[in-house]
């Protein structure tokens, strides 16, 4: 696969139709928080105006996740990714195990087939069947409590709480850079993946992995030379963003830039997010 693919009139065609292979809906103003970085809370749609910019707002404590008892398998010690510390110098992670990825099974399955790669990095047992797809899906649209009735950034990051992968919350950033290290380190921090918002916040991708000059966790002097990405929408091509990348893929982060970029969706406004890099991080 080519190292970088074109994206010729892409956002004209994204803000004019939508995306093709996308998979979250625009549902019209959000109330979230709006800082640098800062994480939003209830990213559902509603009709109410904007935060202040001075406001950081969080998930409250009644509403955060808890493992699902209906889930039989325990969550992996944190200790497991394969992670390569040294005192000084290149640091490589990757959290992916052999048989984590799963291709969503319908163009709107990208939360829940993220969510389904995500549970399986993060908790014992892998589980790559349609069915749970389908009830993860569902469990995200209910914990969204969007007005249209679609997946929010927020029912992704819940719904991976209950589903036993521990605390998740929605973080934006000003700047793709800042994004990036904020999700490498919370990689590092606590041995389990990020979800990201690509494609203008119309796809999901998982980070599971990084590489990077130094070891995040005690140096603030790093450089992130790689990212592990697994794409839920390959082995599809999408009309305006090309080929998917296979799962497990190194990708240098100039090449970020590609996919992961500005949220921005073409027939609503979401105050806190509008104009940010939006990602969904384990705490």
């Amino acid at each position: 696969m080519p190292e970088s693919r074109p994206r010729a009139l892409a956002l004209a065609i994204l803000l004019s139709v939508g995306v093709l292979g996308g998979c979250l809906p625009a549902s019209g103003a959000v109330a979230g928080a709006v800082g640098s970085p800062a994480p939003v809370a209830n990213v559902a749609a509603s009709s109410a105006p904007a935060p202040s910019a001075t406001v950081a707002a969080v998930v409250p404590a009644s509403i955060a996740p808890s493992p699902s008892p209906t889930i039989a398998h325990t969550a992996k010690p944190s200790a497991s990714p394969a992670a390569k510390p040294v005192r000084s110098g290149p640091f490589e992670m990757n959290l992916y195990h052999k048989g984590d990825f799963v291709s969503q099974t319908n163009k709107e399955h990208c939360v829940s087939a993220a969510m389904q790669i995500m549970l399986n990095i993060a908790v014992k047992g892998q589980d790559r069947t349609a069915a749970t797809q389908a009830d993860l899906a569902s469990l995200a649209k209910t914990l969204s409590a969007s007005v249209s009735g679609g997946t929010e950034p927020l029912g992704w990051a819940l719904g991976l709480g209950q589903r036993g992968a521990g605390r998740y919350k929605v973080v934006v950033a000003p700047t793709r850079a800042d994004a990036l290290r904020r999700a490498v380190r919370a990689i590092r921090a606590t041995g389990r993946p990020v979800g990201l918002l690509v494609w203008r916040g119309a796809h999901s991708w998982v980070l599971h992995g990084f590489t990077a000059t130094a070891d995040p966790a005690t140096s603030s002097d790093f450089r992130i030379t790689g990212l592990w990405i697994s794409d839920p929408w390959y082995p599809r091509i999408s009309s305006i963003w090309g080929p998917s990348r296979p799962p497990d893929q190194l990708v240098k982060p100039a090449l970020m830039g590609e996919d992961y970029l500005r949220w921005r969706r073409p027939t609503g406004r979401y105050p806190g997010m509008d104009g940010r890099f939006v990602l969904v991080v384990p705490v």
